[in-house]
């Protein structure tokens, strides 16, 4: 990884914890981890399919297998939009909010960074 794109990363994670700690009271060393959690799942989720988990609004926990990358699902692949959608998408307008495609689920869902508790690598 070249340096620019380092420091790019390493200023994302800092503004995404900075926030994190702000808005949510989240102690230092917890919002950095989960920043940086959030950034590596990101990026995996661009190359291939990634387990993780993270606590749902309702504070159950979900264990999930996503992916954002073409070719790994024809149902990703070949998604068509649905209205209930709506919901998932609209909650990608909050900040922290991130959305992956669940193979198990085959559908679109959303997770907050601030409750994002491990990545598989």
């Amino acid at each position: 990884m070249n340096k620019e794109k380092r420091q790019l990363l390493n200023s994302w994670t800092l503004e995404l914890a900075n926030w994190l700690i702000t808005e949510h009271s989240l102690k230092r060393s917890e919002a950095f981890h989960k920043a940086h959690l959030t950034r590596q799942l990101l990026g995996m989720l661009g190359e291939g399919v990634v387990t993780f988990c993270y606590k749902k609004a309702n504070g159950e926990e979900r264990q999930a297998r996503g992916t954002l990358c073409h070719g790994i699902s024809d149902d990703f692949d070949h998604y068509e939009y649905k209205a209930e959608d709506g919901d998932t998408f609209a909650n990608v307008l909050r900040r922290g909010v991130y959305v992956y495609f669940d193979l198990d689920c085959r559908s679109f869902r959303s997770f907050a960074a601030k409750n994002i508790l491990s990545v598989d690598v």
